[in-house]
């Protein structure tokens, strides 16, 4: 009976927690490799990664007796024997002055991991643009596979392009939550670079642990996490009267386990550059009514030491002011004004059901408040002639405007990871969205004669993802399957016609949907890394899409998820002291896409409302190389090639022939490159680092509108447009950025009917404190 109870005990495994930090400033490092043998022997038995916290689990045997080798760049590895006992040991890892010189051109290895995943995926680490007077949509602007159109200056919608497909299609995420910025209540470009701590644009491929939905990619963006006090303000002043400001600010007290911390920004800009009106180039006019200014302020308040390893709240308010300014028609006193409160709060705990399962909730609310002031009597043209308003008050519609719109968004994020084996790993994501508009606009229907100023809406989705991955072949295989499920149900006061003519009846709209993804890397041999990757792609309704803006655009009740079958193949080479170069990055990745139920928006006199009304398929291929020329020289090229076809048999309800099937779809630019080099060093001058940079965009002619006969050219150029700039920092904490942007003054159009600035200046002023790593 003894035997028979003892079989059990000796093969009895025990975790054991291994923490790894800086010996110089004890902080924890995360995305340490730590690999693990036997006593006695030279095979590894396994390998893994350090979490957020800097902890990594060992799984052995009780007892066992084990060789650690702790790895991270920019530190010597370390080596250490442990025995299999339950505890938590604690390594430190030293600098290593050779390595250290890298990491400014390498980046972290957070990064590295993410870029090799089985994904397609770029990885853009920002500690390399740290005090830049650069905005995020620049920056997106230089990845590979994907553009960013904007419409104007500071402050101006924008919409990324990624692989062909754009605007609500692509889901913009921060720290893994959707912003939800398809109301406009954001602009990428406010958003302060040194924030930033890495970028993450995956491409055709939405990964479930994210829980959103989406077709054409995502870009998440991820912000910086200190475990020490830091103090980081910079103020920059750039043409056309640009000024941004902020100050970010964190205190810990580690005995308590308490963390505070606040901090905020504020920009504007009078964007009164100079523009030739679309199709009447003889008139150039200077843009005269479109300043903009928001500001933001945030706090937070966090606690490591409860059951929960993290439990945080962070709560903030946002306010923005623009001017309309048209391109068409000269509007002078159109403008908007918005408010948005927000609330969050996290909660992480990892380490249960015997160290194997990890959880987090994230929760956030955000109420938003917007007016609408289109009052004016008379109209303008562009030569300073003023007549009465066509329909008496007004001059963007068919009606005068003073709206006094609340929206309420709420959104539950909740993840379980649960770990099968050291090779094995379950992954469950749910994201529970609500979303509820009550807009009022009197004076809109007092002049139309009953209420036509946006309906009172609501939304509620459900994206949730089950993702398996598995390491196999020694890990050099890696394989993610996930399944995921859609499910929309929205109510909305919908009109039946477009013309305005008979109040809105209510409707409701139920919908489920289900996707899934495969994706697989191999590695035959270190450094080189082979991808594939397809998703069944599903995006919801938004919004935006489904209640309108109570301005122009009406809701759209009928509205159904716009579906995608998404195809990637691809491999990656990232190799270290290769070809006489410090690094070589290079990579080709092709796809392709079968869109369905694309919405689009569609215009009827002065009204507008979606509804699904294309079908594309999308084909193209990217490449991308990265050459660390010496530990002081960098340089970089990557070329995007994407052929957007409409195969639509015949026009949205009929049976007429489509005269468009088989043509390139318009503004979507097929053609593009980014390129550039910098020096950077820290030892042409005592206590300073120096960064010289240039870069430089290509952009091929492509269409703005249907070309169905020789008399419909219109097209947007091809452009070349050039950066230069110079970085100096000093001692790590004081720095100067000084950039010229568009250096040629080339006129420039990213969208149709949409002309961009010329030639910009901006300075940049920064202060950095920190105890940690900056």
């Amino acid at each position: 009976m003894s035997s028979l109870l003892s079989l059990p005990l000796f093969a009895q495994k025990q975790i054991t927690e291994i923490r790894v930090i800086d010996s110089e400033k004890e902080s924890v490092i995360e995305s340490a490799t730590l690999q693990w043998r036997a006593l006695g022997s030279s095979l590894y038995m396994d390998g893994t990664t350090t979490d957020r916290k800097g902890i990594a689990r060992v799984n052995a045997d009780v007892g066992q007796k084990l060789v650690l080798s702790v790895s991270y760049v920019g530190y010597q590895t370390a080596t250490d024997t442990i025995t299999s006992d339950g505890k938590r040991y604690t390594i430190k890892l030293y600098p290593d002055a050779m390595a250290l010189e890298n990491v400014v051109v390498f980046g972290k290895t957070k990064a590295r991991i993410i870029r090799e995943s089985p994904e397609a995926v770029s990885v853009i680490n920002a500690k390399e643009l740290q005090g830049r007077s650069v905005s995020l949509e620049t920056i997106l602007n230089k990845t590979i596979g994907l553009k960013v159109g904007q419409t104007g200056g500071l402050g101006s919608s924008s919409r990324i392009i990624v692989h062909g497909l754009e605007g609500n299609r692509i889901q913009i995420l921060w720290d893994g939550i959707p912003m939800n910025t398809s109301d406009g209540a954001f602009s990428l470009d406010e958003i302060p670079i040194d924030i930033i701590e890495r970028i993450e644009v995956y491409k055709s491929i939405i990964p479930a642990r994210f829980g959103c939905d989406g077709l054409g990619g995502a870009v998440n963006i991820v912000t910086k996490e200190f475990s020490t006090d830091y103090l980081d303000a910079s103020y920059e002043l750039g043409s056309y009267q640009t000024h941004k400001a902020s100050i970010f600010s964190r205190k810990n007290f580690p005995k308590s386990g308490i963390l505070l911390g606040a901090g905020g920004y504020y920009t504007s800009a009078k964007n009164d550059y100079s523009f030739r009106v679309p199709e009447r180039e003889d008139l150039l006019v200077k843009r005269d009514h479109d300043c903009f200014r928001s500001y933001m302020l945030k706090g937070k308040i966090a606690f490591s030491k409860l059951w929960f390893d993290e439990m945080s709240t962070e709560f903030g308010y946002y306010n923005r002011f623009n001017e309309i300014q048209g391109v068409l028609k000269n509007i002078r006193y159109a403008e908007n004004k918005s408010g948005m409160f927000m609330l969050e709060n996290k909660l992480i705990k990892s380490g249960m059901l015997n160290n194997s399962l990890d959880f987090e909730s994230h929760f956030s609310l955000s109420h938003t408040t917007n007016n609408f002031v289109d009052t004016a009597r008379v109209n303008h043209d562009f030569e300073g002639n003023i007549y009465p308003s066509p329909n008496g008050q007004g001059e963007t519609g068919d009606v005068p405007h003073n709206s006094n719109d609340k929206g309420l968004e709420i959104n539950e994020r909740i993840n379980f990871d649960y770990r099968l084996s050291a090779n094995h790993n379950l992954n469950l994501n749910t994201l529970i969205n609500y979303a509820r508009r009550q807009p009022n606009d009197d004076m809109a229907s007092r002049h139309a004669g009953f209420v036509i100023g946006g309906f009172p809406s609501k939304k509620t989705g459900v994206v949730s993802g089950l993702t398996w991955e598995a390491k196999l072949l020694d890990r050099k295989l890696t394989n993610m399957l996930s399944v995921k499920y859609f499910h929309l149900h929205s109510e909305i006061e919908d009109l039946t016609s477009y013309e305005m003519i008979e109040a809105p009846k209510k409707k409701s709209n139920t919908t489920s949907q289900i996707g899934w993804i495969e994706a697989m890397k191999y590695e035959p041999f270190r450094g080189f890394h082979l991808k594939a990757s397809y998703q069944r792609a599903i995006r919801l309704p938004n919004s935006q899409e489904l209640f309108g803006d109570g301005i122009i655009t009406f809701p759209a009740a009928g509205l159904k998820p716009e579906k995608s079958h998404n195809f990637n193949l691809g491999f990656l080479i990232d190799k270290n002291n290769v070809l006489g170069l410090s690094r070589l990055q290079f990579e080709v990745n092709g796809f392709y896409m079968q869109v369905s139920d694309m919405i689009k928006l569609m215009k009827q006199h002065m009204a507008a409302g979606y509804v699904n009304a294309e079908r594309v398929h999308i084909k193209g291929i990217e490449t991308e190389l990265k050459l660390d020329i010496s530990p002081t020289v960098y340089a970089y090229g990557n070329l995007t090639y994407q052929d957007v076809r409409d195969v639509l048999e015949y026009l949205p309800g009929t049976q007429a022939p489509n005269p468009t099937k088989g043509l390139r779809l318009p503004n979507i630019p097929y053609l593009f490159a980014n390129f550039g080099a910098e020096y950077h060093s820290d030892q042409l001058l005592k206590n300073w680092y120096v960064k010289a940079f240039w870069d430089g965009k290509f952009t091929e002619e492509f269409f703005y509108f249907w070309e169905l006969t020789e008399l419909q050219k219109r097209r947007i150029p091809r452009s070349f447009v050039n950066d230069i700039g110079l970085l100096l920092t000093y001692k790590n904490r004081y720095s100067i950025a000084l950039e010229c942007h568009n250096l040629m003054n080339k006129e420039v159009w990213d969208q149709y009917r949409q002309p961009l600035a010329g030639r910009t200046f901006h300075l940049k002023f920064r202060y950095v404190f920190s105890k940690g790593i900056l």
